[in-house]
């Protein structure tokens, strides 16, 4: 009743002048959504800001959805938390206002309810208790869960009993009630949708300057005559097109005492109203009458189209005062109810003005109507709404999921969650009992943290002793906040000991996402958003980047007056408990965040907590606490042993005094009475058998297990060791499965389990577990003294041994690995282990089988053996098993525990110098584990996509000396082969990517799932796809960028120019803001804010300036230099600290400094200075430094600055201690830090690249590559990285960059921080020349090469072998076209400097051994070559620049004819099909027909017609039957994305006396399968695909499907290889890869 009393008293109080005041602020924060033009939208779209939401003025009811203004906002690291919008609430109007009104509304709402009155009725009136304001109770209904985010509107018209005569009739209501549904506009921007939809600006943003509606069911709920209004209004609705869209959306009706057949009432009414002095009968009121005309045609019509509807009605029970003391029943119950099909009909105890009219939410009529609107609401709307959603944003490369998934099982995907995230909860709630843990109801710190006490820091930390109950406490709390209607707010997480992956943070992250992202809308729209746009799959991401993209970047930022409740259990069982930690004292949240942790309370974390989270509060759990609840659970327990037994509460009493506090210790006593209750006397001896504590209470437990016969003993044992040492908890078939090679013939596993195991295993829902996460810890302390030992590295080899038997049945895998392929084709689901449930067993032994291995014995020769054979003989079925369950990270994973294992093996020999260690089969592990990397790396996606690739498609293009190679490449099933490349082992570069003309790259940077290069004086920024080194788009920043930076947390990307500061969104290429620069000063380092919102700009002046991006203007400013400093030294490198408090500037021949930046400084703070051993003792006259620093690096997450000096030393500074750690064994000239700060990449004078991991700045990896490097970039996870050298942006990809850091902690921990592996030492083949163009002869017998250098050589086919040197130019130019004539007798070639090569071939004869080149032709014209082609009968030649053509006769030597085109776009020149004497030009507006001696337009203007005028370029013609030139037209637009620029378009050649023969089609639908277009082959179009699949295309008007054949690897297809590969008329293809030329034969026919 207190809740009521308080809402009644909000409903009558008016707006304070507080509120007023909080309106202001709405109104400018409205006016500002108002003005957002489409752009600007977009623009916010980009940085993911706060959304702030505002309560209209004129509602008649509070926004109650708000619980705690004051505390709308969470920030640990301090006790005053940021405060989120409020919205202030409305009072009630005692007014009856007249049409559409705004009762309540909710940002991005799920249902719209709309209160229709009756006869007589108000808007207000009708809906309240004795008419009193205070009472009206439609906004009670927000107090519910159910309708918190729901809108209710209320419909006023007048249908008053007195006054004047009128027409009005219920047609007349009905579309008045109709045009304001559609009208309808509300003050508040959440509101202003129309009625039946909500804009959703929050969750989908602006898209392409529109916002984005989506459909709200809605509800009516009528009384009296306004049923038939609404009736009435659905009629018309239904059957005019201007209101269909409404009707459409209405799904339920609730009918109260609506007279669907009139009341006998209405006649006498009427009959009154015309006697009434002044009054006059009104036609609304006969139509209710009895055999109503109207009444007839609205039941009969609404009858007909009611189908869809739930309908709902009620008819009243009690008579009505008619006055004089008469009663009378307004509307009968015959009336009352429609009796249609399906109907639901009730009753109330009310008279007719009672059914619409409640006395508090109590009453239980309004508890009947509204528990008839929550069944309704469920069913009309979803309890999750997000399921309506569709994005029709086209996928970006990388992303090809399919959107037919349902929404949870996208999600899923997106996060990498494969299991249910409350199947943990559900374990423990069932398993609690009722009435327990109410004890911690009455501890203040928790009633505090429950009621969200805006005075509390909103953190609580609950410890306890191991078994104390806390999971089940946290299961308990959980429950509470759900039934207390906040379980759309309540997000939890289990940290178990027996799970390894469920103890990771990031895996914790990503289950709290999904969580969020299935109760809320707004948060669910932006993480798919964010999805499409970027590709990025979060499961393979580390905790750091998932909580900056997905809780700091989206999460944090959506303010809600709702706090969020986040409970984590077992933080002492975590991965990383310190990791976790600190993410949450970075906490800076627009809605408060309440956080539950708990655990025991060890040294470390006591230790953490204080220091990053000083505000929380901590709260001992102790015997005490739990008393009540352990011996409720012993009684309960005593009972059902010994009902009615007089001697119960002794046991009791002997029990409690035992347990100090332990459920644990209780739950295993209680199983050992429960095991000897035959008689008193042997309830007494189990009482006292039962040690108190834990370890002794274990002893006594595994002495039963040791005190049975042999056989069920070894297999107590073995099951104890599979459930001590699984790394997830096994199910019941899969464990039975396990033990099958010892225990073949097992009968009831688990009540076997139940009888031998000594009460450690229990089974929940089938799966096996133990008891407690200490019970595995005193099983596995392997010590001599236990009657059962459990060796863990033996444990492990059995395990191992075990699965990788299982495996070894090949026939039998690839006949199930073919089922669960047709099984996951033929299902919607992309979710890969859902096939795998016809096989128990299957998928743990795939996945963790390699984690046994490395944790076993390293000294055992024979586990290596087996192993070896195992991957000789399996590994390619392996793979593809891990393939079917869409998670290659596993692969990666077992070569580094692969690489665990040799190290474990090579610290045994150190120590021992053990003979029987076999290095060589050492060496050849190695191997395999370097091998399974790169094919990951190179076909990982391809794999994938079609899992039974990795047999027939990857080996051949295995270097010949590559383990897999060795081992399968004559048992391959490919049917292609490949040659030319003499390489015989793998490449660490991926790709080498060159930027155009002349472009020399100046920076390069990485960004989610694509990289950036900088290009040009203009400022070009290229971005790239990282998964595919595709070029997607470009942008221009208009003038020189000096300085460039990214979002950690949103899309936005920052450059910084002479005159200009500009901001982008890199997933659209689009320019957001743009600052003018009012100075001088060079920009020296940009940084941006923590909501993106703002940016931070420092000058080689030493001022920083932040910046407001919406307004441009200036927030604050800081001038890095003491109070009245006339020191005039320009900085030449500044860094901005991650927490953006302190920044370090580096000058030439001083010490670096770093100063705290003070907003407002009151007082002046010194900066501090890194001044080096050999620099302290320095005077004045000497200068400050005499080894000048030269970059400085922050390290994430700490106050350590990394130094990198003049003399190629590295400083480690830590900033806050002043401590200093000086590295001189680098020989850094560049340096960069990885995202987490993990690892150093260094280059060196020569161009050497170095890796170090931190902080001990070890050597890992080292290539040498003697070539200056000019900057650098890792990738976000760190396993690749991107140097920039010259004109060239290389991409390298060691395996040595795949860290034991990524595997389980029990995994890496063991033998991380003791055994090191010895640095990879690399280099790059530098000598060979690239290859700059290629063509082949017509005969297939050979190709030719123009290089780099200058030179044409030729080679021979199929095997690649060299032939001869055909031609040189000057070694300063570089080849850039080929042709070769028809006849084959002549090779022309053409320079980047514009000369013209033409020679004769002699091929070998019975006289000669060799071929002869004679010279032809040599010439030179004055711009770029374009194009080279011969004449069909080899006579002449064209050469085509980019505005002149000219036509050389070889026979004379002569320029023939000579031509000018200064329109001419870039195209294409081909030889007519027919005609020997013309030639065609095709281009991207037009195409052609010219005179082959002239070089001018044929005479026949019916052949010559322009197209569309439309900016492109055509890439590749590709001549099909002689017939159809098919042309593949990429956009010129500087801003082009590839997927959406790019169409393909036929000519049909022989047409060309039709007036439409030029007319180009375009070939709708292929074009977004196509990366590039290769050739011809038996008359279908060759390309290749965006995931390097070569693919064929049978010619047809509109495309409906291609075939692939094999793909390619990713480290073949540069942009550079992508233009010149080709493909001869056998099918064979040329592909060009650092210097040589890869040959495939016969995949085409594949």
């Amino acid at each position: 009743m207190e809740r009521f009393r308080r809402h009644r008293d909000r409903l009558s109080r008016h707006l304070s002048a507080e509120d007023a005041d909080n309106d202001g602020d709405s109104d400018q924060e409205e006016a500002d959504v108002r003005r957002l033009r489409p752009t600007e939208a977009r623009q916010k779209r980009a940085s993911e800001p706060a959304i702030s939401y505002r309560s209209p003025q004129h509602l008649d009811a509070p926004f109650s959805g708000s619980r705690n203004p004051s505390t709308a906002g969470s920030d640990f690291s301090k006790i005053s938390p940021q405060h989120g919008p409020s919205s202030p609430p409305a009072s009630l109007s005692t007014s009856d206002p007249l049409g559409l009104t705004l009762v309540y509304s909710f940002p991005n709402p799920t249902l719209d309810l709309i209160f229709v009155h009756g006869l007589g009725g108000t808007s207000r009136g009708t809906w309240s208790w004795e008419r009193d304001p205070s009472n009206f109770w439609p906004p009670w209904l927000i107090d519910d869960a159910e309708f918190s985010r729901a809108r209710i509107f209320t419909f006023g018209y007048n249908a008053n009993f007195t006054g004047q005569s009128t027409s009005l009739n219920i047609l007349d209501f009905a579309r008045d009630l109709l045009v304001r549904m559609q009208t309808y506009s509300a003050d508040d921007h959440h509101g202003d949708a129309p009625i039946g939809q909500v804009y959703f600006l929050e969750a989908l943003e602006i898209w392409k300057g529109k916002l984005t509606a989506r459909q709200l069911p809605i509800i009516f709920v009528a009384h009296s005559m306004g049923g038939l209004v609404v009736k009435k209004a659905y009629i018309v609705g239904k059957n005019h097109q201007q209101y269909e869209h409404i009707v459409a959306h209405i799904s339920a009706m609730v009918f109260l005492a609506t007279p669907h057949r009139g009341s006998t009432f209405a006649a006498m009414l009427n009959n009154i109203l015309k006697a009434s002095p002044g009054g006059s009968a009104k036609n609304y009121v006969a139509e209710l009458e009895r055999q109503s005309g109207s009444l007839q045609d609205i039941n009969e019509l609404f009858r007909n189209i009611c189908g869809d509807l739930k309908l709902v009605s009620f008819h009243e029970t009690m008579k009505t005062n008619v006055g004089a003391g008469i009663k009378k029943m307004i509307v009968e119950k015959d009336s009352a109810l429609l009796e249609y099909p399906g109907e639901i009909t009730s009753s109330l105890i009310a008279d007719h003005h009672g059914m619409a009219k409640f006395k508090d939410p109590h009453d239980t009529n309004y508890t009947n109507v509204k528990n008839v609107l929550k069944w309704l609401k469920r069913r009309t709307t979803t309890e999750d709404t997000r399921g309506v959603f569709t994005f029709s944003q086209p996928k970006t490369l990388g992303s090809h999921e399919s959107s037919e998934l349902p929404l949870e099982q996208r999600l899923m995907n997106i996060l990498g969650i494969s299991e249910k995230f409350d199947e943990d909860l559900e374990n423990l709630t069932e398993r609690t009992m009722q009435g327990s843990c109410q004890w911690l109801l009455q501890r203040q710190a928790f009633q505090d943290w429950i009621s969200d006490s805006p005075k509390t820091s909103g953190l609580l930390w609950l410890t306890g002793n191991p078994g104390a109950g806390k999971s089940t406490l946290a299961s308990y709390v959980i429950a509470l906040l759900k039934e207390r209607s906040f379980s759309g707010r309540c997000h939890f997480h289990f940290f178990l000991a027996a799970h390894q992956t469920k103890r990771t943070v990031s895996y914790l992250l990503r289950s709290i996402a999904l969580q969020a992202a299935l109760l809320d809308e707004v948060f669910c729209a932006r993480l798919i958003e964010l999805h499409d746009s970027t590709g990025v799959v979060f499961g393979q991401q580390k905790a750091t980047m998932i909580w900056e993209k997905v809780f700091e970047g989206i999460l944090f930022r959506i303010p809600s007056q709702d706090p969020f409740f986040w409970v984590f259990d077992g933080l002492d069982e975590a991965e990383t408990p310190a990791e976790l930690v600190k993410l949450l004292s970075r906490i800076r949240a627009a809605v408060r965040i309440n956080i539950l942790l708990l655990s025991r309370a060890n040294k470390d974390l006591v230790s953490g907590i204080r220091q990053f989270l000083p505000t929380a509060v901590h709260e001992p759990i102790s015997a005490e606490d739990n008393k009540d609840d352990i011996r409720e659970y012993v009684m309960s327990s005593i009972q059902r042993i010994l009902p009615g037994d007089p001697t119960q509460e002794e046991i009791v009493q002997d029990i409690l005094s035992k347990a100090s506090g332990s459920f644990l210790w209780v739950r295993l006593a209680m199983e050992r009475i429960s095991d000897n209750w035959y008689t008193k006397d042997d309830i007494r001896t189990a009482l006292t058998e039962i040690p108190e504590g834990m370890g002794p209470l274990y002893e006594r437990m595994l002495d039963l297990v040791a005190d049975q016969p042999p056989k069920p003993y070894r297999l107590a044992v073995r099951i104890l060791t599979w459930v001590a040492c699984t790394f997830r908890p096994l199910e019941i078939a899969e464990l039975e499965i396990a033990l099958h090679p010892d225990f073949p013939d097992l009968y009831n596993l688990q009540r076997t389990i139940e009888e031998i195991c000594g009460h450690f295993i229990v089974v929940i829902k089938s799966k096996v577990t133990l008891i407690h996460h200490t019970a595995a810890q005193y099983l596995l302390q392997n010590s001599s003294s236990l009657p059962v030992t459990i060796i863990p590295h033996e444990a492990h080899q059995h395990m191992a041994t075990v699965c990788i038997d299982f495996l070894s049945d090949s026939s039998r895998w690839r006949r199930a690995f073919s089922n669960i392929t047709t099984m996951q084709q033929s299902s919607q689901s992309s979710s890969g282990l859902a096939a795998f449930d016809r096989h128990p067993f299957l998928s743990y032994a795939l996945t963790y089988w390699a984690h046994h291995f490395s944790l076993a014995s390293a000294e055992s020769d024979d586990l290596l053996e087996t192993m070896l054979a195992f991957l000789e003989e399996t590994c390619l079925l392996w793979i593809h098993g891990v393939a079917l369950s869409k998670n290659l990270r596993i692969l990666t994973q077992s070569a580094q525990r692969f690489k665990t294992y040799l190290r474990k093996r090579a610290n045994s020999l150190a120590q021992k110098s053990s003979p029987s260690l076999t290095l060589p089969r050492d060496s050849e592990l190695r191997e395999w584990a370097n091998d399974i990397i790169r094919v990951v790396g190179r076909f990982g996606r391809n794999i994938v996509e079609n899992p039974d690739s990795i047999h027939k498609h990857v080996v051949p293009f295995c270097p010949k000396e590559s383990i897999i190679s060795r081992s399968f490449g004559t048992k391959s099933r490919s049917g292609f082969t490949v040659s030319g490349i003499t390489s015989k082992k793998w490449d660490d570069c991926l790709a080498r990517m060159t930027m155009g003309e002349d472009q020399t790259v100046s920076k390069v940077f990485c960004k989610d799932t694509f990289f950036v290069t900088l290009v040009g004086i203009t400022g070009t920024l290229i971005v790239w796809s990282s998964e595919t080194c595709e070029e997607i788009r470009r942008f221009a920043h208009g003038e020189y960028v000096t300085n460039m930076t990214s979002s950690r947390t949103s899309n936005l990307v920052a450059t910084a120019g002479f005159k200009t500061t500009r901001v982008w969104d890199v997933t659209t290429g689009e320019e957001l803001y743009r600052l003018p620069k009012g100075r001088h000063h060079h920009t020296r380092t940009l940084a941006f804010g923590p909501k993106d919102d703002e940016i931070l700009v420092g000058y080689d002046d030493c001022l920083i300036q932040c910046f407001d991006l919406a307004t441009a203007q200036e927030k604050w400013q800081f001038l890095a230099k003491e109070p009245g400093s006339q020191d005039h030294n320009c900085a030449r490198y500044m860094a901005i600290s991650p927490d953006l408090t302190q920044v370090a500037l580096v000058f030439r021949g001083r010490p670096v400094v770093v100063w705290s930046m003070q907003r407002s400084p009151s007082v002046f703070v010194p900066p501090k200075r890194c001044v080096l051993t050999e620099d302290s003792m320095r005077s004045a006259q000497e200068g400050d430094a005499w080894n000048a620093p030269e970059v400085a690096l922050w390290q994430p997450g700490t106050d350590h600055l990394l130094i990198m000096y003049e003399d190629t030393k590295v400083v480690e500074w830590n900033v806050r201690d002043d401590e200093q750690s000086p590295h001189d064994h680098m020989g850094a000239r560049g340096m960069i830090l990885s995202q987490d700060g993990s690892l150093l990449l260094t280059s060196d004078v020569n161009g050497t690249l170095s890796i170090w991991t931190v902080p001990h700045y070890r050597l890992t990896y080292r290539l040498k590559y003697e070539e200056l490097v000019t900057d650098m970039a890792f990738s976000p996870d760190g396993t690749r990285f991107y140097d920039i050298r010259g004109t060239f942006c290389n991409v390298w990809e060691p395996d040595a960059l795949v860290r034991s850091q990524d595997l389980d902690q029990d995994n890496a921990s063991s033998h991380h921080d003791t055994i090191h592996s010895d640095p990879v030492i690399s280099s790059d083949d530098t000598s060979r020349i690239p290859i700059t163009s290629l063509i082949c002869n017509a005969s297939n017998t050979f190709y030719c090469c123009g290089k780099e250098d200058g030179t044409v050589v030729m080679y021979a086919l199929p095997n690649g072998k060299k032939v001869r040197q055909v031609a040189r130019h000057a070694s300063s130019s570089s080849v850039i076209k080929l042709a070769w004539s028809t006849s084959e007798k002549y090779l022309a070639s053409a320079d980047d400097s514009g000369r013209i090569m033409v020679k004769r071939l002699e091929p070998p004869s019975s006289g000669k051994d060799e071929w002869g080149v004679f010279k032809l032709l040599d010439w030179r014209i004055d711009e770029a070559i374009f194009h080279l082609m011969f004449h069909p009968h080899d006579s002449l030649l064209l050469i085509a620049g980019r505005i002149t053509a000219s036509v050389m006769n070889l026979k004379t030597k002569t320029e023939l004819c000579h031509a000018h085109h200064p329109e001419q776009r870039d195209g294409i020149w081909i030889n007519h099909p027919t005609s020997r004497a013309l030639l065609i030009k095709v281009d991207a507006a037009q195409a052609r027909q010219c005179l082959w001696r002239t070089l001018l337009p044929s005479d026949d203007p019916s052949v010559s017609s322009a197209f569309v005028d439309s900016p492109g370029k055509v890439q590749r013609p590709v001549l099909v039957r002689d017939r159809w030139l098919v042309l593949e037209i990429l956009s010129t637009n500087p801003n082009f994305t590839s997927s959406q620029h790019r169409h393909i378009d036929s000519l049909d050649l022989h047409r060309l006396h039709d007036a439409n023969a030029w007319k180009r089609k375009e070939t709708e639908g292929l074009a977004k399968h196509v990366r590039r277009l290769i050739g011809c082959f038996h008359d279908q179009v060759v390309f290749v695909d965006h995931q390097f699949w070569l693919c064929t295309w049978a010619m047809e008007p509109v495309y409906s499907k291609h075939k692939r054949h094999f793909f390619l690897p990713k480290d073949w297809l540069s942009p550079t290889a992508l233009r010149l590969i080709c493909l001869n008329a056998q099918g064979t293809l040329l592909c060009p890869r650092n210097g040589e030329v890869a040959i495939v034969r016969s995949g085409l026919n594949y």
